[in-house]
């Protein structure tokens, strides 16, 4: 059959979750800082859908729709405001090109998030029907970016639209040491005026984001650094990269998710090793850490612990794989015993134990403490 002959079909849910956009673009438009508190509590929402943490709520014609409070948006008792502010944002269009997994060809994706907005008269809430394919750009932060879990409550609290956009980034790079960004890309992507000069954007943006974002006490921040990457022959040079430097708190002091992905990886790995009496097992996770990747061997041994749960590995199997990625991936060697690997049985810690971060917080603070 013609290449122009192939039906468009309709994707499944897991193949529309991992489209990657390109060529993202939200028309021309400045968005308010109350319209980015309002495109915050869609994605929150969307990114617990997507956790399966809470499904979407649908409407009569099955649409997904968020209610809002209004005071939750605005930070203020102002109604009127924020409805201004969603009505706004009805007008504008984001647009993104992707390639179809079952097509094999590009396309070219236009819309509004926003379709429907409804007042509950004598209330403070609204409830917004939003377009399930603005979900991609919604959990677009920039080229190279993917979507990731970041704090609702520092989202909104956070001054300025270009803070608030920016806290997103350095959330969605938390497993990096690092973000190369350049900087006509940047201001394409924040929709800064073309007029910025290089300056300009580090006192007007980059500056004050650094500093709201630290303040906040939130656990990621950024440190950044203007620098020139492709210098022109016969020019001064003139600063068209930055550099984000990643800063996070340790997932000991972190906590809460951070330190639920240590204490399973954790365990994982100490059972992999067959619980070692020494600090093997801290150290080889302390530099799963220090590298910026734990979040990646954690969704890694997630993959594993799922496979053993459906009878599809065994556990000598993963274990193997565990100490065969990190000989290889991080250049740690560790000796086991025939005994603890083949013949103890070891106590598995499922995904719905651990979630009990009180439980596991008890079980681990004397470990780490020795360590």
């Amino acid at each position: 059959m013609a290449k122009n002959n192939i039906p468009y079909k309709e994707l499944s849910e897991k193949e529309f979750l991992m489209i990657v956009p390109n060529n993202v673009t939200f028309g021309q438009y400045e968005i308010s800082e109350l319209q980015e508190n309002i495109l915050t509590l869609i994605g929150d929402a969307l990114q617990k859908h997507i956790s399966r943490e809470c499904p979407l709520p649908r409407d009569l014609f099955d649409q997904p729709y968020i209610e809002i409070l209004c005071d939750e948006a605005s930070g203020r008792n102002n109604k009127a405001t924020v409805k201004a502010a969603a009505y706004d944002l009805i007008k504008k269009t984001f647009s993104f090109r992707w390639k179809h997994p079952t097509v094999h060809s590009d396309c070219e994706t236009v819309g509004t998030i926003i379709t429907t907005v409804h007042d509950l008269k004598n209330t403070n809430r609204i409830v917004i029907n939003f377009n399930m394919w603005a979900i991609p750009f919604l959990l677009y932060y920039g080229i190279g970016v993917g979507g990731t879990r970041y704090n609702k409550s520092v989202a909104l609290s956070l001054r300025g639209n270009y803070t608030k956009r920016l806290y997103k980034i350095v959330c969605s790079q938390k497993d990096r040491t690092e973000y190369i960004y350049n900087i006509e890309q940047f201001k394409k992507d924040l929709s800064l005026p073309k007029s910025y000069t290089n300056a300009e954007i580090e006192r007007r943006v980059l500056e004050p984001a650094r500093e709201r974002i630290k303040e906040s006490g939130t656990d990621v921040w950024f440190e950044y650094e203007m620098m020139c990457q492709h210098p022109k022959k016969g020019r001064k040079p003139k600063a068209d990269t930055i550099y984000f430097y990643i800063k996070t708190l340790h997932p000991k002091e972190a906590g809460g998710d951070h330190y639920y992905q240590y204490s399973y990886v954790y365990r994982w790995i100490s059972n992999a090793m067959g619980r070692p009496t020494n600090d093997s097992a801290v150290t080889a996770v302390e530099k799963i850490t220090s590298s910026g990747r734990l979040k990646q061997v954690y969704d890694r041994i997630c993959y594993w612990d799922d496979k053993v749960s459906r009878g599809e590995q065994t556990m000598p199997h993963v274990n193997n794989s565990i100490l065969k990625l990190l000989r290889e991936d991080f250049g740690i060697k560790q000796e086991t015993t025939k005994k603890t690997t083949e013949n103890k049985a070891v106590k598995r810690t499922t995904k719905k134990e651990a979630t009990n971060i009180k439980t596991m917080g008890g079980l681990m603070e004397g470990i780490f403490k020795k360590a």
